[in-house]
């Protein structure tokens, strides 16, 4: 059972982050919205470890992105903040991220 969640939750992120690649690509030069940033921040974290979509929430207001939640431990509170960060459109990223003690 944890298998298919893993792999649903790993192909909902994979086609949240192509649509808002296709999107992107439509619009041409346009500045992505705040809800296209956080779908390819999302879309960005399930490619990199599906599992931390389901303990990480994201919120964008006005290009700032805001991680919270819970961190399995420090390595994946710094992947997420590269990924956040990595994302077009992404002016600042806040770290509200809790570690799993």
């Amino acid at each position: 059972m944890k298998r298919v969640n893993a792999f649903v939750v790993a192909a909902v992120g994979c086609t949240a982050f192509l649509a808002g690649v296709a999107f992107a690509a439509d619009n041409g030069s346009a500045a992505p919205s705040d809800a296209q940033i956080t779908q390819r921040v999302m879309g960005k974290l399930s490619v990199d470890d599906p599992q931390m979509v389901r303990y990480i929430q994201v919120s964008t207001k006005d290009g700032v992105v805001t991680l919270s939640g819970l961190a399995l431990n420090g390595l994946d509170e710094a992947k997420a903040l590269k990924d956040a960060s990595s994302v077009e459109g992404v002016v600042k990223v806040e770290n509200r991220l809790s570690l799993d003690q």
